[in-house]
């Protein structure tokens, strides 16, 4: 069974864009080698533009815009601070 390790959560952001973040620790396998699965998504303009996530197989990995890219795992909180720090640079240019 999934045991939360952040529960899930919508964010509005000041530029009414919106985040949904959650992790889960579950038991380690193949797929999820650290016991964890997450989610990390920015959402702008009813469409995500950011994310980070090790859902479906397919390790961790990165979405920008319509890029997908390997990711470098070493923790949550990295990974979380990598996240904030891309969605800051996107709402700065944000008008």
């Amino acid at each position: 069974m999934a045991e939360d390790i952040i529960p899930k959560r919508r964010i509005l952001t000041e530029k009414n864009n919106f985040i949904e973040i959650v992790a889960w620790r579950v038991p380690k396998s193949e797929s999820y080698p650290e016991g964890i699965k997450y989610s990390f998504a920015f959402v702008h303009k009813n469409k995500r533009v950011i994310a980070f996530d090790n859902f479906n197989n397919e390790g961790h990995h990165k979405h920008y815009f319509d890029k997908k890219e390997e990711y470098i795992f070493k923790s949550l909180k990295e990974t979380a601070s990598q996240f904030f720090k891309l969605i800051e640079e996107f709402e700065e240019k944000q008008k």
